[in-house]
């Protein structure tokens, strides 16, 4: 084999496509005239490669089914856990214990989820929720109750999102790598 059959031997599949230029496709066209081994390559090149059927030996239904499954349990241990956040840490009974267990529960909620909305839902509501009954306390919900409950809910609120602001800028710190 010269350097002529390697250079074909680089260009056949372009060749096969067309997509070589006119002069550099006489060139093969010649050389393939005149090589015996490369014509036997280029015709070799241009019959179809038989496709292999490959069966996956994993249950796809049944591994979505488990993926859910554990992500539910997540879910349902961070609603949980922002639930005794909120018992336990709430603006409403002068604890402000918020101030650092929220912006933990926001980073830990974001790096997992990566979503401000979930963060915002999983922060905002048991606050809302647990402010509404107990500022209610057996008597009519009212205007007022309600509002006070969204704004205490939100000052929680707005330290979860300053944990998933945190958490956002981890995901990018670790998206850049390390400081050439």
């Amino acid at each position: 084999m010269n350097k002529d059959c390697s250079i074909v031997e680089d260009l056949l599949p372009l060749y096969n496509e067309g997509l070589l230029q006119d002069e550099t496709t006489e060139w093969v066209e010649t050389h393939l005239e005149n090589c015996e081994s490369c014509r036997e390559l280029a015709l070799l090149s241009k019959e179809p490669i038989e496709k292999e059927n490959i069966t996956s030996t994993v249950d796809t239904e049944s591994m979505i089914k488990k993926i859910n499954l554990k992500l539910s349990i997540y879910q349902i241990i961070f609603v949980a856990i922002s639930f005794i956040f909120a018992i336990k840490t709430s603006l409403l009974h002068e604890s402000f214990g918020f101030i650092l267990t929220y912006p933990i529960l926001g980073l830990i909620t974001f790096l997992f989820y990566q979503r401000f909305l979930i963060v915002a839902v999983i922060a905002f509501l048991p606050n809302f929720i647990w402010s509404l009954i107990d500022i209610a306390s057996g008597a009519p919900i009212t205007l007022d109750a309600i509002i006070g409950s969204i704004f205490l809910a939100s000052i929680h609120l707005a330290f979860a999102l300053v944990g998933s602001v945190i958490g956002l800028l981890i995901l990018k710190l670790r998206e850049r790598g390390p400081a050439s």
